[in-house]
């Protein structure tokens, strides 16, 4: 008799065993479903703010590209005239030089992407492919910026103060503001009293090298402008497919 009892009291305490396992096994699967819901809401939010980003940065890229070609254009003008000895008035090569003083840089404003590679929400992106494009985004930006760098230690090493000696910077303006463009200038400066003196330095080897030397970084330059511009379209492409455009 006492084994008889005894033996449905521990069928007894199986089967409420079983049952507690099943409504923890229930609870968690509608916790996972929940926090994997959680999930994709944050991950789309966060895709449609990268995209805006995305965008916002390409419009910066081609600009960028477009500077990047003229300035290459700028730069190979001067070395044909050089190389062809071609006699040109002061005024043109004054013009053709000033066209190219700077070096703009391409510093797109990326929080969303930083705040991904920052706060661990990589990991809510199912893409692998865009997950990659992700993380390898700082090695592309590192790649340009030591072009970048290269290029800016050129105009203030070399450029600048070469030019400022023999080239009226005040006509600067006149070349690099277009008209009606947002700038502090009301109204364009009157040009510079002083003469330029370009020719003196126009047809030198030292000003040749130079401007071989901003060929050569420019180019590549170009080639890294170009490989950004892949990547942002390729992950403009990955997220379109993850969400339906607004």
């Amino acid at each position: 008799m006492e084994t008889g009892k005894t033996g449905k009291y521990f069928k007894y305490a199986i089967g409420e065993i079983i049952l507690v396992v099943i409504g923890i096994l229930i609870a968690l699967q509608i916790n996972n479903w929940n926090q994997n819901r959680l999930d994709r809401h944050i991950e789309r939010d966060t895709l449609i703010n990268l995209r805006l980003d995305l965008h916002s940065a390409m419009a910066q890229l081609d600009n960028k590209i477009m500077q990047n070609n003229l300035y290459r254009f700028y730069d190979s003008t001067a070395m044909e005239l050089i190389h062809s000895k071609t006699e040109v008035p002061n005024d043109s090569i004054t013009k053709l030089l000033l066209a190219h003083i700077f070096t703009p840089t391409f510093d797109p404003e990326l929080g969303t992407l930083n705040e991904i590679l920052n706060t661990g929400k990589m990991e809510i992106i199912q893409n692998k492919s865009l997950r990659k494009h992700i993380s390898s985004w700082n090695r592309y930006m590192d790649e340009l910026s030591e072009v970048d760098n290269r290029l800016i230690y050129l105009d203030d090493n070399f450029k600048t103060p070469l030019y400022m000696k023999i080239l009226p910077y005040r006509n600067s303006f006149n070349y690099v503001i277009k008209p009606n463009s947002a700038s502090l200038l009301a109204e364009p400066l009157p040009s510079s009293n002083f003469q330029s003196l370009p020719n003196e330095f126009f047809y030198t080897m030292e000003f040749e090298s130079m401007l071989a030397n901003y060929l050569i970084y420019g180019i590549v330059q170009g080639e890294r402008l170009d490989d950004i511009k892949t990547k942002i379209i390729d992950m403009i492409a990955l997220i379109d497919k993850m969400i339906k455009p607004d």
